[in-house]
Formats: structure tokens, C-alpha cells, sequence
């Protein structure tokens, strides 16, 4: 089987998402959501050629809450096509970082990060569109034939992530969004939700990944379609695809990514 691709997300290998659902790579989670998506999100980038890790996986669900954070009058904010600059210097300062250095270097981000809390609103993963903070590395697994599993060693690619993310003081990230919010929203609705609300979409997919569940080691792989691999336990390969991602990063790095969520949500 080919190696696996961590932005391939295919539909057989993450199963089908539901109706709302969480969501972006950790860094636009979290720089989205946090504002990274997501995120990140992010955040966790799934299985779509073959992983590793074994067997049942035990389930630990969060609770979720409100988002109704309101923008901040008092800071005068450039037009939707000119916040880059704005965003840069606003965000920079959140964190040192190397993800969110490489992230912020890029273009638009302020329809980066509508298009991410858009995407993981519905269950989905925009990972692929944030190939700039993705693994260098390959993903991991372990056993053969029907009996493969996630090798645990493979998570630890995702240490650089997870520590730029929960490094990121939730109570500035949250300040920082309410500032951005009413731009955000512009972005938001630009792309087909005339009269949809980023706050609500945003709630949705904190909601939905702070309900992703925490596996425990060995996790069970099964043939999927073509070259990718499925999640040998049903109720996991249910999950929504932007859960499965952030689940691929490992349970210890699962648990800090889920608490500092929690934070991020209560902030907000």
C-alpha cells in the first residue's frame, strides 16, 4: 500500500460525517475557534492511505457551550482584502510557534479561517487546506495483514502542533477573535451564507470536536477502499471525518488538545 497522505481525506477511510460537526486542523481550529482549522484545528490530519495502531477504543465525551462572543468596538479594522497586515501583527504575538509563523506567511487568512470554521461546522476537515503547518513526516503503523495497528511512535509528529496550539493563551486567542469577528463574518457570509451567523458555525465545530472521543492503544485498522485504511471499530469509523483527524494525533496529545478547547469555548 502506498504511504499514507495526511491532507488525502477519502471518503471510505474517514466514513461519513454528520450533519454538524467539528472541526478545523488544530491550527485553524485553534486560531479559528480559535482562531486554528481547527482546530483546528486541526489539528490532527487522518488516515487516508494506511495508518497504524490497534483494537476497541474507550470513549471519553465532552460537554460543549454556547458562542456568542461579541466584536470589540474599539479597534478600527481594515477592509476584508486588506487584513493580512492587521492579522499578522494581531496574531503573531500569540504565540512563538514555528506552525503559526508558517501559517500566518501565507495569503487571506481572514477567508482561510472562514472557510475553515465553514468546512469543520459540518463535520468536515479543512486540513488539506493547511498544508503549510502539516507533519513533515510520514504516518506510522504497525502489524500485518488484517491485523494492522496506529504505531504509537507515529504521534509524536504531532508534539510540534499540539504545543504551538495549547501554548496559545485562550482568553487572548478569544479576544483576538471578537476582534476579527465582524470581518470574519463578512468572510463568512461571503462564501453562500447570506444571512449565516460565524458564531453559530464556529460553536458547531468546537462542539463537535470537543466531542471527539479518546482512544486508547492498540486502535485497529481495516482495508478501506482503494489504498487507504478504516478505523476497525464501527463507532469510530462513524465519527465525523474533522474528529478522526484530531484522533489520529494520539491520546495524550488528543486530552490536551480537548482541554485547552474546553478553555477556548468558555472563553468565548
Amino acid at each position: 500500500m502506498p504511504a499514507p497522505d495526511d491532507f488525502d481525506l477519502g471518503p471510505r477511510t474517514l466514513g461519513t460525517a454528520p450533519s454538524s460537526g467539528s472541526g478545523p486542523p488544530l491550527l485553524p481550529i485553534a486560531i479559528i475557534g480559535a482562531l486554528v482549522v481547527a482546530a483546528i484545528v486541526g489539528g490532527g490530519w487522518w488516515l487516508s492511505r494506511k495508518p497504524p495502531q490497534p483494537a476497541p477504543a474507550k470513549v471519553v465525551n465532552a460537554t460543549d457551550a454556547p458562542i456568542t462572543p461579541p466584536a470589540d468596538p474599539s479597534v478600527t479594522m481594515p477592509s476584508l482584502d486588506d487584513m493580512d497586515p492587521f492579522m499578522r501583527k494581531m496574531l503573531g504575538s500569540l504565540s512563538a510557534g514555528p506552525e503559526l509563523a508558517r501559517w500566518l506567511a501565507t495569503e487571506s487568512l481572514i477567508r482561510q479561517l472562514a472557510a475553515a470554521i465553514d468546512v469543520a461546522s459540518q463535520g468536515k476537515s479543512p486540513a488539506h487546506d493547511f498544508k503549510v503547518v502539516a507533519p513533515t513526516s510520514g504516518f506510522l503503523m504497525s502489524g500485518r495483514g488484517n491485523r494492522r495497528t496506529i504505531d504509537p511512535s507515529g504521534y509524536r509528529r504531532y508534539n510540534g502542533l499540539v504545543t504551538t496550539v495549547t501554548s496559545i493563551d485562550a482568553s487572548a486567542l478569544a479576544r483576538a477573535y471578537r476582534t476579527i469577528q465582524p470581518r470574519l463574518n463578512e468572510a463568512y457570509q461571503k462564501r453562500g451564507h447570506r444571512d449565516g451567523d460565524v458564531d453559530r458555525a464556529l460553536n458547531d465545530a468546537l462542539r463537535i470536536l470537543i466531542a471527539t472521543p479518546i482512544l486508547r492503544d492498540p486502535t485497529r485498522l481495516v482495508e478501506g477502499v482503494g489504498a487507504r485504511w478504516a478505523f476497525a471499530d464501527p463507532k469510530i469509523e462513524a465519527l465525523a471525518p474533522s474528529q478522526k483527524q484530531l484522533l489520529r494525533m494520539g491520546a495524550d496529545n488528543v486530552d490536551k488538545m480537548l482541554v485547552w478547547l474546553r478553555a477556548l469555548q468558555s472563553q468565548l
